[in-house]
């Protein structure tokens, strides 16, 4: 009976006991390392492949393994991180590369200096409506050649990159007549065949004649293409093209609408880029 009593007393007694935290100083929280580090060297790499077209240097990738692991793979850890890959000039360059051999056929600077060259001389002893012709031309060629270093500047964006890349004559050469040039224009950039009404109504306007697209009334080329990559079909469709180019799927209805909607808004395609990259399904989590 007294052992009963007793241990019943320093149970009572030890537990209205208050236990006092103790603090060493000079100690440091470990890590946490929940996320295994093969997770974060593959994302690395795999970041450095999808949007510059190469592996990281050890420097490169040093640096960035330790923003991730201290961080333990944070989504703000991840941004900075794939902001910092997006402002080297190497990722300009690709972006280019890639957007003319999905445009273009590959058409790259070397060759647009080329033909610059040529309308140059032409210009020279044209007459007549050829030199109106050929200086059309040339100012398009012009406009070419100065995406790249305006992309690298930053002084435009995909949106303007894309209405250069599809009016030029390389893209005439290579996408021939008014319809050709419409159905072109719709599967590169929203990845489907235009229905009947809008190849004529599309193609109407290209020839000069008063039609509307997307709801909006236009007259001229350059009506067809201010009209076509300001629509919301547009912004939805460059969604598509980074989620298959990512993820290889297609957005549900709802990643679309909320992914295209920011990306309209913004016009900053870098962001919708750093949006899909830092999603866990990307890094394989």
């Amino acid at each position: 009976m007294r052992k009963s009593l007793f241990l019943f007393s320093i149970l009572i007694f030890t537990s209205c006991t208050k236990v006092e935290d103790v603090i060493v100083d000079g100690n440091i929280v470990p890590p946490d390392y929940t996320i295994e580090n093969t997770t974060i060297e593959n994302y690395i790499n795999k970041l450095y492949i999808s949007t510059i077209g190469r592996e990281p240097t050890e420097p490169e990738f040093n640096a960035d393994y330790d923003i991730l692991r201290n961080s333990n793979l944070s989504l703000g850890s991840r941004e900075t991180v794939i902001n910092n890959i997006l402002n080297k000039v190497e990722y300009s360059f690709n972006l280019f590369k890639l957007e003319s051999e999905n445009i273009l056929n590959g058409v790259d600077t070397a060759q647009i200096n080329e033909y610059i060259e040529i309308f140059d001389f032409l210009m020279q002893t044209a007459t007549g409506l050829d030199s109106i012709y050929i200086l059309i031309e040339y100012d398009r060629l012009l406009e070419m050649q100065g995406i790249l270093p305006a992309l690298i500047n930053g002084s435009i964006n995909n949106v303007e990159m894309h209405k250069r890349m599809v009016n030029n004559l390389f893209y005439d050469d290579i996408n021939m007549g008014t319809e050709n040039f419409v159905v072109s224009v719709f599967q590169n950039f929203l990845g489907r065949y235009p229905s009947e009404s809008e190849v004529e109504n599309a193609s109407t306007i290209v020839d000069g004649g008063n039609a509307t697209l997307f709801f909006v009334a236009g007259n001229g080329k350059d009506d067809f293409i201010d009209i076509f990559f300001s629509s919301d079909e547009y912004f939805t469709g460059q969604t598509d093209v980074l989620f298959n180019r990512y993820l290889f799927r297609n957005p549900t209805s709802e990643e679309s609408v909320n992914y295209s909607l920011d990306y309209m808004e913004s016009e900053e395609y870098k962001d919708l880029q750093i949006r899909i990259l830092s999603t866990n399904e990307f890094i394989g989590l």
